[in-house]
């Protein structure tokens, strides 16, 4: 294999094959692989989308079949020694949204598999000739076969809000499963991945030794990269970046720290960065939003808009551990679907309950790019172009513009649930806040100082900004104006190596928006 500093950067490579024999990067689980494929018989790994699922049934894949020539080198070569060759049985869901693909997806699978054993006559229904498939290839190899079934609830996804569609879907997956359980004895390991856990399935009842492998500590860090293996496999890359950005490599790793690390799938475990944000990252030298834009928030936007409630910051969600673990996909609770979808990540556990959060920028930013436009009442578009119009003003360190844009953007403010004037400046709050975490900045809330708590402080890269604010029945721009400066906010922050404005806002029930605000820089 090429020395790594020589290795390419495996953007879209998900075959294990291709990416050994390419001369491609790879960070070495090989012996998490050993370990899922020599413990369980039957067993399914949740992880969100762009997560390294579909290299890890590939790699299971290699390993099954024997193919030792790939693993030279590698971790698992310390745990196995006899190689023996299996016949594999392969099968991805991925991008079906019909009953009648799943079905075809499924028989040509079937169809090339009993060409490749030289099956003539087969069976009539989908268990049958799969039970035929498994027998045969036990009787021609000696060795137990191996099942793997890639986005394994894909097509499940896809119909959440389908009944119809969905239960013929389901009818499929009861008609195809139970062969597993039936040919155990032929069956070296059922290996299933996806994002939700659907078990009124057959494939979960009938398969009721399906051992759900997402949350334990030994597997954390299976799909995803940690920070030691970003620092040792990608020690080029990073300079790049660093060269690229201006900047030293230890910020080139903190920025990205920031953005792409933080998902935890064990309180205990360690932390993971989002692989394919990492490798297009530092492809391009670059920092940006990558893997939002690789689709899948159509159904976040339904859930959000039916289930979703206009005032509530999901950091900090609580959520019991057996529900979050063991409860089936769910179409309306909002904070299950964030965790399974990729939003929200363990961040801590107490008593039975996990507390969720969202894992980094990249996350925060995706989701309330489809929250504020709901909670604003505005389209999508507009809130865009507003936000976008902050940012540059920001970057220009023009404040007074970006403050103008803010206080267009919040106009027309719809009421909160609850009409009372402490639920909407509460609302008001959450909407400021977040405009600015889209802006690129980092905030902190009710920061205590030695004389008070600063509403709302926003770091961003070329400024910060120290902000309170008040209701117009509750003293307005003026008392905020009047805190800012008896209470010394601003001293807290004068040893930053960047300016920074001290602004006052006053908000309006009546008026449901920013009434008017005052910026003034510290000296």
């Amino acid at each position: 294999m090429m020395d790594r500093l020589n290795k390419k950067l495996p953007i879209g490579i998900q075959n294990f094959e291709e990416l050994r024999n390419g001369g491609y990067h790879y960070v070495d689980k090989s012996d998490m692989v050993w370990e899922i494929a020599n413990s369980y018989k039957f067993c399914f790994l949740s992880r969100p989308r762009r997560f390294g699922k579909s290299l890890l049934a590939s790699t299971l894949h290699c390993y099954f079949s024997g193919r030792s020539d790939l693993f030279q080198g590698l971790k698992i070569m310390e745990l196995e020694k006899e190689w023996p060759k299996r016949q594999v049985f392969h099968f991805d869901f991925s991008g079906i949204s019909t009953a009648e693909k799943l079905r075809n997806v499924i028989e040509d699978s079937i169809i090339d598999y009993e060409a490749e054993l030289h099956i003539t006559e087969p069976k009539s229904d989908l268990s049958s000739r799969m039970i035929v498939l498994m027998k045969e290839a036990y009787y021609k190899t000696g060795q137990q076969v191996a099942v793997l079934v890639d986005e394994y609830d894909a097509p499940l996804q896809n119909t959440l809000f389908l009944k119809d569609e969905q239960e013929a879907m389901k009818n499929i997956y009861r008609d195809f499963f139970p062969c597993f359980k039936t040919g155990s004895h032929l069956l070296k390991c059922l290996f299933l991945t996806g994002i939700m856990k659907f078990t009124q399935l057959s494939l979960f009842s009938v398969l009721n030794t399906v051992v759900n492998i997402s949350f334990k500590k030994e597997y954390a860090t299976v799909c995803g990269i940690t920070k030691d293996e970003l620092v040792q496999e990608f020690d080029a890359e990073l300079e790049a970046l660093a060269e690229e950005k201006e900047i030293t490599k230890p910020e080139a790793i903190a920025q990205m720290e920031a953005m792409y690390d933080g998902y935890h799938f064990n309180w205990r475990g360690e932390g993971v960065f989002n692989p394919y944000s990492v490798i297009n990252a530092l492809s391009d030298r670059d920092m940006m939003n990558y893997w939002v834009s690789t689709g899948g928030n159509q159904m976040l936007s339904i859930m959000l808009e039916r289930f979703g409630s206009k005032e509530i910051d999901y950091e900090g969600s609580i959520i019991e551990r057996l529900f979050l673990e063991e409860s089936d996909a769910n179409a309306t609770d909002v904070t299950l679907f964030l965790y399974q979808a990729g939003y929200l990540t363990i961040k801590d556990y107490s008593d039975g309950f996990y507390t969720l959060g969202f894992p980094n920028r990249e996350v925060r930013q995706a989701l309330y790019r489809i929250v504020l436009p709901n909670a604003l009442s505005k389209n999508s578009q507009e809130v865009r172009n507003c936000t976008n119009r902050i940012k540059l003003a920001l970057n220009q360190l023009d404040v007074p513009t970006a403050m103008e844009n803010l206080q267009a953007i919040i106009a027309g403010t719809p009421y909160s649930q609850d009409n009372g004037r402490k639920a909407l400046e509460e609302r008001f709050v959450f909407i400021v806040k977040h405009i600015f975490y889209l802006c690129d900045c980092e905030l902190e809330e009710e920061r205590h100082v030695a004389r008070g708590r600063i509403d709302l402080v926003a770091h961003h890269p070329k400024c910060i900004l120290v902000m309170e604010m008040k209701m117009d029945s509750n003293g307005g721009e003026e008392a905020a104006e009047e805190q800012i400066a008896d209470r010394h906010y601003v001293d807290a922050y004068k040893a930053e190596r960047k300016p920074v404005f001290a602004i006052s806002m006053e908000f309006s029930t009546e008026q449901r928006g920013m009434t008017s605000y005052k910026i003034s820089q510290a000296k």
